[in-house]
């Protein structure tokens, strides 16, 4: 069966026909190629990615794109637990840090084994991986290599702004990783008209009509579930895009409400405005 140009796989898989996804067959065949262990998840994760991005099939670039991203949050926890290369060592302390976790300590000494019978390909599994702990940091939303790449041509001053929108966007996609993708999204659909211009980019009509749409949102009141003291909550009503001023509200919110605080400081606006 084919849907377009994408061959489509005739498979037994409830859980994506119950949510009305399909398998295109070369990403069905290379989940084959995964220890066995681990399938049932990857196809589970591949079906809930679809879903939360409105895709109908698993294709093959996506589940690259998702395997990609799973790597970089590999390489974020490593590094979390002080290593800056992924080493068998690793293996050992992830397993001591989660030795509360049965199951979880069995699938690490799963994917231990299954490397070391893959003695062809794991050199390049470690090769993969050091690519990413080259970008990788312990806090915050990760960034491919191509994806800071990208970043290079933009003008410092747009720099934040732009990032803070790339990530956003990234958050609200369901995305735990920042791809080139993300970037010509936010760059094509987005970005306000403004910002584009400082970086040279093409201003269409569409971007200008946007830009009316938000400098109308930006005079509406911000709403909040916690009291903000006036200067926090002035700072936080100057972040322009209304999506990214929503989702700061939500996360700076959590963050102070974690702390069993009941009003959000300028302090506290200060100290979680980079969490979101």
């Amino acid at each position: 069966m084919e849907s377009g140009e994408v061959k489509i796989a005739d498979v037994d898989h409830p859980y994506a026909k119950d949510n009305g996804v399909e398998w295109s067959e070369d990403a069905w065949e290379r989940v084959k190629h995964a220890p066995e262990f681990v399938r049932p998840g990857i196809r589970k994760l591949m079906v809930q990615r679809c879903v939360k991005r409105g895709f109908k099939i698993v294709t093959s670039d996506y589940l690259t794109e998702i395997r990609n991203e799973s790597m970089m949050l590999v390489s974020k926890r490593v590094k979390g637990f002080g290593f800056e290369e992924l080493t068998m060592d690793s293996f050992d302390v992830a397993k001591e840090k989660m030795r509360q976790s049965p199951r979880k300590v069995e699938v690490i000494e799963e994917i231990e084994d299954f490397l070391s019978m893959r003695t062809e390909k794991k050199d390049d599994i470690v090769e993969k991986f050091k690519n990413y702990m080259e970008v990788a940091t312990p806090q915050g939303m990760p960034w491919s290599k191509e994806a800071l790449e990208k970043m290079e041509k933009v003008p410092p001053f747009v720099l934040g702004m732009a990032k803070q929108t790339i990530e956003g966007r990234a958050r609200q996609r369901g995305d735990k990783m920042i791809t080139p993708s993300i970037i010509d999204e936010v760059f094509t659909n987005i970005m306000p008209a403004s910002a584009k211009e400082a970086m040279g980019m093409e201003v269409t009509e569409e971007d200008l009509k946007r830009d009316e749409q938000i400098d109308q949102e930006k005079e509406e009141a911000v709403e909040v579930s916690l009291k903000w003291e006036d200067d926090a909550l002035e700072k936080v009503s100057r972040i322009p895009i209304p999506f990214i001023r929503n989702m700061a509200v939500k996360r700076i919110e959590q963050e102070v409400s974690k702390e069993d605080k009941e009003v959000v400081t300028l302090e506290l606006f200060e100290k979680y405005r980079f969490t979101f």
